[in-house]
Formats: structure tokens, C-alpha cells, sequence
């Protein structure tokens, strides 16, 4: 119960941390966005504005303005200056159109305006204007500019462009300014988020659809690892069952072997007790794979087959090189050999044929390859050995112990290393070859 609920808790804690940090990804890329898309708007009415601009310093009448820079005064030609860039203004619904004059200092002169009739304010011939130095710099030297949003106290926060206009010899006579609310940038800015809401929603759904996907995709690891865990334990607990019934049977025999020996010795038969012992001696020799088996699982899980088949009466061999085989994972190594030899050893106890009742294992490296072999006299004919990797075939009621499920294991296990597995009769003998 206690394992459930900590299991609860922690989908909990996983779904509370995962909308977390899906709203913190999603209000930084709101916040970006809506910058990014402040800053586009902002070049976009610049671009706009700077044609309108270019526009009116074609249609100035630069001979009246000429005149009008004679006297700096607000005179007829003054009049008629601010008429022409009133009609502009109203057209364009600007807060401003103002031309401006350029002198040496950094700062330029507004010297006819248009504004719009709620403005409070005028502005006198030759008013200081609020274009910052570098856009003074660039208009001085003929090239348009635009500024960025100017906060001012009197008439708000706007945007200004500027377009040069020159005489006939290409000197800069004036600037034609145009300032820009900025309250526009902020209407383009909200209808471009209200336009772009369905790309952020797609945004919301895939990041869903990915936390989804994640987690899904950690069940079906954690069920796969669970399903091999299960594997592996019924492997060991039926590797250690075998064990503990060899260690029977051994007992039993030995317990048999000493009643021999000392009802020998009881009628002084010391001969033959002598030669009975030595017999005894010779077939009890357990198998020294120490010297020739580097890897420890394998060391212990061949000297259990050999007593498992020992106890059959079945003779096994082994030829193997003195290596680690650690590019394979001690439990899928163990997975490969304790199936092949239980259905080995199942085969040969049963085999009723005139070969010996032998098994042949043999572990080497070919072409930097690990090179399983497994070979053990069967009856079983070609239609049988075709099925013999189905999950759930079995032939142990037709006498030769192949395993239901112990081989679509072995057959999982290679496939998981993207190895080879063949299998193929050979005079009488079944042979199991491995190459990983």
C-alpha cells in the first residue's frame, strides 16, 4: 500500500514539476516573442513612415522653403510651408511633420511643423528637436534614419524617421521628420501575438505531447526492465533449484558408495574396497575450467551444467579461449548459456541414438566477434528444427527436451546485441552457433 502511494505521489510530483516548467518555457518564449515581434513592428512602421517621408521631400517646394530660410520668419512662405505639411499630416494621422534644419552642432532645429489640433504645443522657429545625436550624424550625411521609441514627458512616447532633401547641387538643404505614437507599435504588436495565439497553442499541445511521449516512453523502459528482471530471477531460481537437486543426487550417491566401501571393509575385501575407491575416484573428478574461463559467471555457470550433466550420465566439453566476453552483460550472457545448455542437456538424456552422449560448448573471438558454439546429438528432423525459435514450441513430448520458451529468450538476447544466431543438423548433431 505504502509503495502505491509513494508511487501516486511521485506521478504528482512529476505532472505539478512538468506544468511548472512548461508555463516558464512557454511565458519566456511569450515574452521573447512578444519583443521580437515589438521590434518588427517598430522597423516595419519605420520602413513605412521613411516612404511616406521620402514622399514629402519630393513634393516640397524647395524654392519656397529657400525663401523662407532667408528670413527664418513667419511669413507668407512659412504659411504655405506649414499648409503643405498639414495636408500630409492629416492624410497620414501622424503626430507630427516638421522639417528640420541642420547646423554644426549635433542638435537640429525644427523650423515648420504640422501637429495635430489637440496638441497644447508649438513649436518656434528653430525649437531644439528631441532626434538624438547619431540620427543627426546620418541625416547630415544624406542617409535616412529612424529612431527608437523616445519617451518624452510632453508629448508622449513616439517614434521618429527622417528623410534628407537636397538643392540641385546635392547639398542637404533640410530634414522632413515625421514622429509616430507609439501607442501603433503597441496596436501592431498585439494584433501580430492575437494572429501568431494558434502557433502558441500548437507550442502548449507539443510540449504536452512531448511530456507525454517521455513519460510513456519511461513506463515501457521500466516495464521492459521489469520483464527482464522477472526473466532473470526465474532463470536464477531455477539455475539454483537444479543446483540443489544435483547436490540430492550426489548425496544419495555418495551415501550409496559408502555403504559399499565399508561393507568391503567389514569382510576385509581391502583389494577390492582399494580398487572401488579408485574407480570411485576417477568418475568423480569434478571439471577444472579455472585456467581456461576468465569470466566469472561463466565460470560458475559452466561448472553447474557440467554437474547437471554429469549427473545424466552425459560427458561435456569445453574449449574455450581465456577471455572476458564483457561486451556482453553478465545477465544476457547467462541468459544465452543457461537456456542453450538446459535444452542441451535435456536433448541428450533423452537421445536414444548410437552417437556418444556428449555436448561440445566452444567460446572464441572471430574477427573481433564473439563466437558461441554449442553442438549435441538430436532427433529431431528438419520440419521440427524450423520451429524450433517459436515462442512456445516445444518438443519435449516428442522426446528430445527442447524448451518452450527458453530459445525465443536466447533469440531476444542476440537480436538485443544485433548479432546471429543459426542453427543447423550435422550428422546427427545439433549445432548452435552464436556470432555477437
Amino acid at each position: 500500500m505504502r509503495i502505491q502511494l509513494s508511487i501516486k505521489k511521485r506521478m504528482i510530483y512529476f505532472i505539478i514539476i512538468s506544468m511548472v516548467v512548461m508555463s516558464v518555457l512557454t511565458g519566456i518564449k511569450l515574452y521573447f516573442s512578444y519583443h521580437s515581434t515589438s521590434k518588427m513592428a517598430e522597423i516595419t512602421l519605420a520602413k513605412q513612415y521613411t516612404e511616406i517621408a521620402a514622399d514629402i521631400a519630393a513634393d516640397l517646394d524647395k524654392e519656397t522653403f529657400g525663401k523662407f530660410m532667408q528670413t527664418k520668419t513667419q511669413n507668407e512662405h512659412y504659411i504655405q510651408l506649414t499648409q503643405f505639411l498639414e495636408e500630409y499630416q492629416k492624410r497620414i494621422n501622424a503626430l507630427y511633420v516638421y522639417i528640420l534644419m541642420l547646423d554644426d552642432t549635433d542638435v537640429s532645429k525644427v523650423m515648420v511643423s504640422a501637429m495635430p489640433s489637440t496638441s497644447v504645443k508649438e513649436f518656434p522657429i528653430g525649437y531644439p528637436c528631441t532626434v538624438p545625436a547619431e540620427q543627426v550624424q546620418l541625416a547630415k550625411r544624406g542617409f535616412d534614419y529612424h529612431t527608437r521609441v523616445i519617451h518624452d514627458e510632453l508629448t508622449g512616447s513616439y517614434l521618429s524617421v527622417g528623410v534628407p532633401f537636397f538643392d540641385d547641387k546635392g547639398k542637404v538643404l533640410g530634414v522632413i521628420g515625421i514622429d509616430i505614437s507609439a501607442s501603433e507599435l503597441g496596436n501592431i504588436s498585439r494584433q501580430v501575438i492575437q494572429n501568431n495565439m494558434n502557433v502558441f497553442g500548437l507550442d502548449i499541445l507539443f510540449a504536452i505531447l512531448l511530456l507525454a511521449g517521455v513519460y510513456l516512453l519511461n513506463r515501457w523502459y521500466k516495464g521492459r526492465l521489469k520483464q527482464d528482471m522477472q526473466e532473470s530471477e526465474e532463470m536464477y531460481i531455477s539455475e539454483l533449484g537444479k543446483v540443489v537437486d544435483t547436490i540430492k543426487s550426489s548425496r544419495h550417491d555418495l551415501m550409496n558408495h559408502f555403504q559399499v566401501l565399508n561393507g568391503l571393509m567389514d569382510i576385509r575385501k581391502y583389494e577390492k574396497a582399494h580398487d572401488y575407491l579408485k574407480q570411485l575416484t576417477e568418475e568423480s573428478k569434478t571439471l577444472h575450467l579455472s585456467l581456461s574461463v576468465k569470466n566469472p559467471m561463466l565460470l560458475v555457470l559452466f561448472k553447474s551444467k557440467w554437474e547437471l550433466a554429469h549427473s545424466h550420465n552425459i560427458q561435456m566439453s569445453f574449449d574455450t579461449e581465456f577471455d572476458g566476453f564483457d561486451r556482453i552483460a553478465p545477465m544476457d550472457m547467462v541468459k544465452l548459456f543457461s537456456n542453450l545448455l538446459d535444452n542441451a542437456i535435456d536433448a541428450t538424456a533423452v537421445y536414444e541414438g548410437v552417437l556418444p552422449r556428449d555436448i561440445q560448448v566452444s567460446c572464441h573471438m572471430h574477427k573481433n566477434k564473439y563466437l558461441f558454439v554449442i553442438t549435441n546429438p538430436t532427433e529431431l528432423s528438419e520440419t521440427e528444427l524450423g520451429s524450433l525459435f517459436q515462442s512456445g514450441y516445444t518438443t519435449k513430448q516428442q522426446a528430445n527436451g527442447a524448451h518452450g520458451n527458453g530459445l525465443s529468450i536466447v533469440r531476444r538476447t542476440v537480436d538485443k546485441y544485433e548479432g546471429e544466431l543459426n542453427c543447423r543438423l550435422e550428422e546427427g548433431k545439433l549445432r548452435m552457433e552464436i556470432l555477437i
